[in-house]
């Protein structure tokens, strides 16, 4: 882009004066008036440099600014994406693959990945049926790319569990026995994210999977799943040699009402357990502190929803003595609910 250069006018205004006539009488005063035209002058010229010349600097960013946003603003479609998609192999191809992704996972479009509202159900209907061959032609790149460039089907993966279209089933049912495990991660949250409850069977089988990260996607979308072997999978699951994988299968059951997740769900309650137990994990593993704090949020509900009778003096003791602001404020919110219940 080439430099914008900006001309600059400078105005110098002429102050008028009155000059006596050569004639005029030494003794002659010259008019009080006279001398109006030079206070106009000095006026005009402060109001150039504090009006004037400020505005139009204003006005001159405003445009710049306007031109910047205009240059940055993504103006590429689907079809772009796709195409860029099919034509590229390799290590190019895993980088559309994450553009396609990063597109589809826009603001405009659904707000993150865990983002599952009406909203954006409906957001995502209208798009499917705007472009009702995308799915088809990110199903055929998923199944082109096995067994190449990881990545590029890990990120695809993701794709076709947003876009939500059971077209994608087969391909993803598939994926559950890629050599990668990354890739077999993404393929049971997509399943789970279209409600095949036909793949349960399978994801079941993950849950013994040698990578933490197999078997804790596979504890969470079974926590979600009807499908009666899923209890007592999740149950077993509490007694998994990873703390991750313990806490989401202790989520499943309590989403399912057992009280069998009690035990785990009050451990999570206690801040020095888990700070205990989180400096122990692989720090490539190790969950992000904001992400402890959604864990222990979500126990304090979970417990609340169990059983409220024996919450009740946990969640009094963490309104007062937690040092998390945000799950203290989680512990006086639930308590409050149940102080409602009470009385309603």
């Amino acid at each position: 882009m080439s430099d914008a250069k900006q001309t600059a006018e400078t105005f110098s205004p002429t102050a008028a004066s009155s000059i006596p006539s050569a004639g005029m009488d030494a003794t002659q005063r010259v008019p009080a008036g006279a001398t109006e035209p030079a206070e106009k002058s000095t006026l005009s010229t402060l109001a150039v440099q504090l009006v004037v010349i400020p505005l139009a600097v204003v006005l001159f960013c405003v445009a710049l600014a306007g031109l910047f946003i205009w240059l940055t603003t993504e103006r590429k479609g689907l079809d772009d994406y796709l195409n860029a998609l099919r034509a590229s192999s390799g290590q190019q191809r895993s980088q559309q693959a994450q553009y396609l992704l990063n597109y589809i996972q826009d603001s405009k479009r659904w707000q993150g990945i865990f983002d599952v509202t009406a909203q954006i159900s409906a957001d995502r209907d209208r798009f499917l049926a705007t472009n009702p061959h995308a799915v088809a032609d990110i199903v055929q790149v998923f199944q082109e790319s096995k067994g190449q460039e990881p990545r590029t089907r890990r990120y695809l993966a993701l794709v076709l569990g947003l876009l939500g279209d059971r077209a994608a089933v087969t391909a993803l049912r598939d994926g559950l026995n890629d050599g990668d495990s990354e890739t077999v991660k993404n393929c049971v949250w997509a399943l789970g994210r279209l409600g095949d409850e036909d793949s349960a069977l399978s994801i079941i089988q993950l849950t013994h999977n040698d990578e933490p990260s197999v078997r804790l996607m596979a504890v969470y979308v079974l926590g979600s799943m009807n499908t009666p072997q899923a209890d007592g999978v999740l149950q077993a699951s509490l007694n998994d040699p990873d703390e991750l994988v313990k806490w989401n299968a202790a989520f499943g059951l309590a989403n399912k009402g057992s009280a069998s997740a009690w035990d785990v769900l009050t451990r999570l309650l206690d801040k020095d357990y888990v700070d205990r137990v989180t400096a122990l994990m692989p720090r490539e593993g190790r969950p992000l502190e904001e992400n402890i704090q959604r864990y222990r949020m979500a126990a304090v509900a979970c417990v609340a929803k169990l059983n409220p009778t024996k919450a009740r003096p946990l969640l009094e003791k963490m309104s007062v003595t937690e040092p998390d602001l945000l799950v203290r404020n989680a512990a006086i919110q639930q308590l409050n609910k149940l102080n409602q219940n009470r009385h309603g």
